[in-house]
């Protein structure tokens, strides 16, 4: 698979003007046993270097949930991509079929299935994930802390051991005005890390005001992405970033910072068999 692609970037480079992309976003479905199906999306960069690019993975919410990949790009990295933020990573989605949580393992395999089908940095795994996908985040990274470079969780909460999630740069970003999954769920964790001595490479956000869903909106934000890419797993001591930051008047103005010029349908494809 590797050298099909590098085919088709050198017939990209040829056939197609400069002034076009040739991102990509593939389905794949039942290719990973007992795991999730999924959507992997490859920029256009990915075709003309051999220089392997991050891996993120994107978890969605509850209300995502279902066997219909489609209903993932409602939200999330699939959806900025389409608006046009720019993201010089391999991105996968996943889609959870139930509202009982993510499993790290299943969610482990998805990511062995892609780090062994696309050219990837193994020391740059992130994860970014909203809602059940916040808790899913801290799950996963807890999970792996030694191969997740960092992780962002959004209106999420956790309640198992925080010393592994202490081991990774860690952003928690929650609104005080969230009703359906209480500010208290992150705020318990900050607490816990505090109180254990592990918050070192722990960094937190409360966007006041802020409801619950308006946090989609940091799918949007540079300073997202800027701040998952500045760490990696060579960094020594993986010390956490804290040059970025996201206020409330960021997620107000979302929209209107983003490259027009790079807006684009992104239709989801059939990987060639």
């Amino acid at each position: 698979m590797r050298r099909f692609f590098r085919i088709i970037g050198v017939l990209l480079a040829v056939l197609v003007p400069n002034q076009l992309r040739a991102d990509h976003l593939y389905a794949y479905r039942d290719v990973v046993e007992d795991a999730y199906d999924f959507l992997v999306y490859i920029p256009d960069s990915y075709y003309n270097s051999d220089k392997p690019l991050p891996l993120l993975l994107n978890l969605h919410g509850r209300s995502l949930t279902g066997n219909d990949l489609n209903m993932v790009t409602r939200y999330g990295c699939i959806d900025a991509l389409r608006r046009g933020r720019k993201i010089e990573a391999v991105v996968v989605c996943p889609q959870c079929r139930t509202t009982g949580g993510w499993d790290p393992e299943k969610l482990m395999k998805v990511v062995d299935w892609v780090r062994y089908n696309f050219r990837t940095d193994h020391n740059r795994l992130y994860v970014f994930g909203i809602s059940m996908g916040g808790w899913g985040t801290f799950k996963f990274a807890a999970a792996y802390p030694d191969q997740v470079a960092a992780a962002i969780g959004m209106c999420g909460g956790y309640t198992g051991p925080v010393e592994p999630l202490s081991r990774l740069p860690l952003w928690i970003i929650h609104g005080t005005s969230d009703r359906v999954t209480e500010i208290y769920y992150s705020t318990s964790v900050v607490e816990k890390m505090a109180r254990t001595g592990k918050s070192g490479r722990l960094y937190f956000t409360w966007l006041t005001g802020c409801d619950h869903s308006i946090l989609a909106r940091v799918f949007l934000l540079p300073q997202a992405y800027d701040w998952l890419f500045a760490h990696s797993l060579k960094d020594r001591d993986r010390q956490v970033n804290r040059d970025f930051r996201i206020v409330p008047r960021d997620l107000d103005a979302a929209y209107m910072h983003l490259d027009q010029s790079r807006a684009q349908r992104l239709p989801i494809q059939e990987p060639y068999k």
